[in-house]
């Protein structure tokens, strides 16, 4: 540039709204690492070459203004402008400032942090002219809160070897650039303001770009590695103070200089991981600590299988156990062996450390932060909740008073935004299967669908495992954890068209499945005899414990396909709660399912041994005759599920 440029000009007349606290104080003097923010930004625009800062104030703008012009050593020409219409969009605020954008000038936010060396180089830009000038971050992947980012996307200008603004806003759904609010701009800027209040009474910074823009007289600047953050939430701001600790007071690679150093805490920490990892809820396993710890307790509560592994598994397992310092091996063997049960080939499965694995594989690989998994409700709680813990969106759809899906208002729920549906068939924990005609009607969608067949082999033995063959889209999930008894060896796997499967194994980390457990389901899968035979005997006990709680008075219960029976207890006199606390104190540990979205007047109860079963309808029983007896609180939290 024939001119160096010398003033800047920072908005801090908004009431910023999304980081307020008590006493009114306004946000550019919030602190942030000891100093107000906009105290930072002219340290920033000073170490940049800055001599000449016009602050425009609004909202308390009085104590901003003391605030600086007490402060020592700042050694800039401090100018300050007031916009009476500070609760008017920002660019009202440039306009306020009009007369000081005579020549080329730096205009910048009052709550973004960056290194002086971003403001170099957009100083540093191509001639201006009549031609004004964005910092953009083309590595979007870094931004910090991209939900509320200014997005651009780029294009060339036309006539010129310059890049510039195509289209800017928050709402872009397609952008290739993030703007880091640091912009070069001169007279022409502000003519753009004036023409765009003009016409609608208002204006924003956004909406001058996109006047300049369409004229090919708005260019950008790649301000390449050099780190900066728009602080706009409480979020952002602890992410700002751990970036000065890390990288110092210009955000540059040395360590942090503030004096005092603020003191490291756990909770600085968890600030680095995502915002939706910090707001997950870890999975609660109070449950299995209590039948651990009970001695002689009926363990029905978590869908478990009363039959242990046969004396062919246990020598499977033994012998594997002796290459245990080897990598697993032979899961190829038990890819085919599975495949081989459907018709299909070695490429359409997947194995992973129990289904569970598999659910957040899948979720990982289809969904991103902010957008949709469709889930009918109440159903197995690790859907919501491995959808949360990725960023993604639950969206839940109750099933019908029949405890069916409701298959027309899932419809209606999906969007542009939704990526996975989820359909446990039969479903956990209404033990009801989704018909043919439902499932067909919902794949016809062409989301990825994910039915899982956890607990096929209790009911029918029918899989939708043939429909794969018509939907590209079908993923048909199944685990060796109920019926095959292996809960505690942690396989699940997965049957689906091989370019699905080959995305999920870019995902899936490697060695997740041990030799042993690898081992122990091959040998399962040669007794076939002694499978069956369990299978009908689960059927049998399973109606013994229906027929035993259906015949007491107060309770209702649900028929279903799965190793469990749903009951409704809401004509009982007690909360599902309560029940669950008092059969707990006759040494009998069901299912509570209110965090299920089953509200509080159902319980489930697994199919356990005949002894365990008899002696849960036993309990029932006499808790029911006894609806006077005094309760104590429970001690176990039963708020996740199996």
């Amino acid at each position: 540039m024939t001119q160096r440029v010398s003033r800047a000009i920072v908005l801090a007349a908004g009431m910023g709204s999304r980081l307020r606290f008590g006493g009114g104080e306004p946000k550019p003097l919030r602190e942030v690492g000891g100093k107000p923010l906009l105290l930072r930004v002219l340290q920033s625009l000073k170490t940049a070459g800055i001599r000449e800062v016009v602050v425009v104030i609004g909202f308390e703008g009085e104590a901003i203004r003391r605030r600086l012009l007490r402060e020592k050593g700042l050694d800039l020409q401090l100018r300050f402008v007031r916009n009476e219409d500070f609760e008017r969009q920002n660019g009202v605020s440039l306009l306020a400032a009009a007369d000081y954008v005579d020549q080329p000038c730096i205009l910048t936010m009052s709550d973004h942090l960056y290194s002086p060396e971003l403001v170099r180089r957009v100083m540093d830009a191509a001639p201006l002219g009549d031609r004004s000038v964005l910092g953009v971050d083309y590595d979007v992947a870094r931004c910090f809160d991209l939900d509320d980012a200014t997005k651009v996307l780029t294009r060339p200008l036309p006539g010129s070897a310059l890049t510039g603004v195509g289209r800017i806003g928050k709402e872009l759904t397609e952008f290739d650039a993030i703007d880091t609010g640091v912009f070069l701009i001169g007279p022409a800027f502000v003519e753009a303001l004036r023409a765009v209040e003009a016409l609608r009474g208002d204006c924003s910074l956004s909406e001058g770009v996109r006047y300049l823009a369409e004229q090919g007289r708005f260019a950008v600047h790649d301000v390449g590695d050099v780190r900066w953050i728009d602080v706009d939430t409480p979020a952002a701001m602890e992410r700002a103070e751990a970036m000065l600790r890390i990288f110092g007071e210009d955000f540059e690679d040395t360590p942090g200089s503030l004096l005092p150093p603020p003191p490291i805490s756990p909770d600085g920490v968890e600030l680095f991981a995502p915002s939706w990892v910090r707001a997950a809820t870890p999975y609660n396993e109070d449950h299995f600590a209590v039948a651990d710890r009970e001695q002689g307790l009926a363990r029905l509560m978590a869908n478990e299988n009363p039959f242990g592994p046969s004396p062919r598994v246990i020598q499977a397992i033994v012998e594997a156990a002796t290459h245990g310092n080897r990598y697993p091996s032979g899961t190829g063997q038990l890819r085919r062996l599975l495949a081989e049960r459907d018709g299909l080939g070695e490429d359409n499965v997947i194995l992973g450390a129990g289904s569970t694995e598999l659910i957040d594989v899948i979720i990982r690989t289809f969904v991103a932060p902010g957008e949709e998994v469709i889930l009918g409700v109440p159903t197995f709680s690790m859907y919501e909740a491995r959808t949360r813990v990725c960023g993604g969106i639950p969206v839940l759809v109750p099933v019908t008073e029949q405890q069916d899906y409701d298959v027309p208002a899932i419809i209606r729920s999906v969007n542009e935004r939704s990526k996975v549906l989820f359909l446990c068939s039969p479903n956990n924990p209404t033990g009801r299967r989704i018909p043919e005609a439902d499932l067909r009607r919902l794949l016809s969608l062409g989301l990825p669908t994910v039915i899982d067949e956890a607990y096929a082999e209790f009911g029918d033995g029918l899989t939708q495992a043939p429909l794969l063959a018509e939907y590209p889209n079908a993923i048909v999930l199944r685990t060796f954890s109920k019926a095959y008894g292996m809960a505690g060896m942690r396989l699940g796997y997965a049957l689906a068209h091989e370019n699905i499967i080959h995305l999920l194994r870019r995902v899936k980390v490697p060695w997740n499945v041990p030799g042993v457990t690898v081992a122990a389901a091959c040998a399962m899968l040669e007794e076939e005899g002694e499978f069956a035979a369990r299978m009908r005997e689960m059927e049998q006990l399973r109606t013994g414990l229906a027929e035993g709680l259906a015949a007491i008075p107060g309770l209702r219960v649900h028929p279903g396909e799965g190793n469990f029976v749903l009951v409704d207890v809401s004509e009982s006199g007690r909360r599902a709660p309560d029940i669950v606390a008092e059969l707990l104190r006759q040494g009998v540990l069901i299912r509570d399912l209110s965090a299920h979205h089953a509200t509080q007047n159902h319980v489930r109860v697994t199919v356990g041994a005949r002894a365990d079963n008899e002696r849960c309808v036993s309990s029932f029983a006499r808790m029911m005759v006894d609806r006077a007896a005094k309760e104590r609180p429970a001690y176990v939290s039963l708020g996740d599920a199996e």
